[in-house]
């Protein structure tokens, strides 16, 4: 995912930021864990979230424990404990990572290509051992890859059709259970990867024009300029389509742990995000230098 998912850390209070900061750096040891070092340099937000759905289901909240790491050598830093959101986040952030640098090997050229071709060769083994526990979702992910690259080399106008290649990537991550739940996140993240790709696709209207990489915005739209503020209404319309089902689909979840954080980051920060981008005031990790830090 891209970054686009966070929580409004003033409409939090200090027990939610605290514990979004957990599952953050729990995640990061999970995938250290079962993985290695080299894949918690892609942690993002959007998966520490994807944590939090995962487990929200659960009646209890396990205390907190200290590890430290490469951040924390010392003194050590609060984390959540490992349980199985956190092991399937992991994993699914493993298959993720890959295929994003896959489509990135497809799409870039010379030195940033070089580049995609190094990390992906490094991350094999990992996606590997991530595939081997998640062969459906990956099976689903390649699959939904396949077709937007196709629409890539098309040139493809449709955002629709687009997006909804990445959409299915991201509603593959959800564990087959065959309930009602299933089908309710199913629903959830397959309209927040939509979001997530025409938010990023806004996002980078500027350097794909100069670079003439892809751009489904770019093309529906037929801009002559990076300047959306003559499409802005049309487009804020179809993010607030995906939205709005984002927010249906968390409704008919019983969420049984941390509700408040997940409503925040859903009803609040996402929509923040978006009014963000559009006006082009938006800026990675808040306008910190750091990651991993709200």
């Amino acid at each position: 995912m891209f970054g686009f998912i966070r929580p409004v850390k003033p409409e939090l209070r200090v027990k939610e930021a605290d514990r979004f900061q957990q599952v953050y750096c729990g995640l990061c040891h999970a995938i250290r864990a079962r993985y290695g070092r080299f894949f918690t340099f892609f942690l993002s937000y959007d998966m520490t979230f994807f944590a939090l759905v995962a487990g929200c289901g659960e009646e209890e909240t396990a205390p907190p424990c200290r590890k430290r790491c490469d951040a924390h050598p010392v003194a050590g830093h609060a984390c959540a404990q490992s349980d199985a959101a956190l092991a399937l986040a992991a994993d699914v952030s493993v298959l993720l990572t890959y295929h994003k640098l896959q489509d990135s090997l497809a799409d870039e050229k010379g030195a940033r290509r070089a580049i995609a071709a190094v990390l992906c060769r490094l991350a094999k083994r990992g996606y590997q051992k991530a595939r081997a526990r998640l062969p459906e979702a990956d099976s689903e992910m390649v699959q939904a890859l396949c077709d937007l690259q196709t629409l890539e080399r098309e040139k493809c106008a449709s955002m629709d059709r687009a997006a909804d290649a990445s959409a299915r990537m991201t509603a593959a991550v959800v564990p087959r259970t065959g309930d009602a739940r299933e089908r309710v996140l199913r629903q959830m993240f397959y309209h927040i990867g939509r979001w997530v790709y025409l938010l990023d696709a806004a996002q980078d209207v500027k350097e794909d024009m100069e670079q003439g990489g892809y751009n489904p915005v770019v093309l529906r739209y037929d801009l002559r300029a990076p300047d959306l503020t003559a499409v802005r209404q049309p487009l804020e319309r179809t993010l607030e389509r995906s939205l709005a089902d984002i927010c249906m689909a968390y409704d008919l979840l019983d969420v049984r742990r941390d509700a408040d954080l997940i409503r925040n980051i859903i009803f609040l920060g996402m929509p923040l995000a978006t009014r963000q981008v559009l006006d082009g005031t938006y800026q990675m990790n808040g306008g910190r230098g750091k990651h991993g830090s709200l």
